[in-house]
């Protein structure tokens, strides 16, 4: 699905997802590269990063219980409309978008 096929609900969804995406894979990477192999964090961050189900479900929950911007995260009170917006659009189709995601960061 293209974002210009997709409501206005939708578009809020997707790029809440790329960004939930972002900040979930990016700070695994980065875990990655922050300790050494065999540090907890490091297995930890690559056993999540080679277990696609998981993290394709780990993704999905961040995009619908918070709001992404480019490096920014924010949840609470404040942005429940905005997630409430994101959760209309459905689980099946969240996690099509959440599984397509995952697949673009290569995982």
């Amino acid at each position: 699905m293209k974002l210009s096929e997709c409501n206005q609900r939708q578009k809020k969804a997707f790029k809440n997802i790329k960004y939930a995406a972002n900040d979930l894979i990016g700070g695994l990477e980065n875990t990655l590269l922050d300790y050494p192999e065999d540090h907890e964090y490091h297995i930890s961050a690559k056993n999540l990063l080679n277990n696609h189900e998981l993290l394709v479900q780990r993704l999905y929950e961040n995009a619908t219980s918070a709001y992404y911007e480019e490096g920014f995260c924010g949840f609470g009170k404040a942005y429940q409309s905005y997630i409430r917006d994101i959760n209309f659009c459905g689980k099946e189709w969240l996690m099509e978008r959440c599984e397509a995601r995952v697949k673009k960061c290569g995982y």
